[in-house]
């Protein structure tokens, strides 16, 4: 049986390095592009179990990716792990096609879920593979992973603003209000 096959797309080496050598430890073998045009090359050339894409790269966007796989190899599951995350940037990756957006720095945690996750949703994914994944964590909708960005960008603005939830809401671009909301729905109170 081979090992589950992971794509990832970075512009910053020593990130692609560092994911490669993580999944290499969960078990899947990986293959790196630094750019769109590497990234949608390898694609032609290999088959994929999950792909995780970077947001910014040199000649174009992680969107770009999402959109050409979903075009092209729809049932690659891609993931959009990203320093340059917001609200609005992971609807429209989700509507792109991505199943999950992550912002940098990702846990191992984090990362472990996203890569079972995909191979769940992989259709090159042997049942083998599914019986010896560790399930540590339960799998999580996608709705779960756009509160998970919100909490982070949330508590992200808190801090930055000495926990003063009226500049953190101006800072948001927010009402007061609907801080408040937000933190109470988010168990943030």
């Amino acid at each position: 049986m081979t090992s589950p096959k992971a794509l990832i797309v970075d512009d910053e080496r020593d990130i692609r390095e560092l994911l490669s050598m993580t999944i290499n430890r969960m078990g899947l073998d990986s293959s790196t592009a630094g750019t769109l045009l590497e990234a949608k090359q390898l694609l032609d050339q290999q088959a994929f179990d999950i792909c995780l894409t970077d947001m910014r790269l040199p000649d174009g966007n992680g969107l770009e990716l999402i959109q050409h796989v979903a075009k092209n190899f729809n049932r690659l599951p891609i993931a959009m792990i990203t320093a340059y995350g917001d609200v609005q940037s992971a609807v429209n990756a989700l509507k792109a096609g991505a199943f999950d957006f992550v912002s940098k720095p990702v846990d191992l945690a984090e990362l472990r879920d996203i890569i079972q996750r995909g191979l769940l949703l992989s259709a090159n994914m042997p049942s083998a593979v599914l019986d010896n994944a560790s399930h540590d964590q339960p799998l999580q909708p996608l709705p779960e992973a756009l509160e998970r960005l919100e909490r982070a960008k949330i508590q992200s603005a808190l801090e930055a603003c000495r926990f003063n939830k009226t500049k953190a809401a101006q800072q948001l671009g927010i009402t007061f209000r609907a801080l408040r909301y937000k933190m109470e729905k988010l168990g943030m109170e």
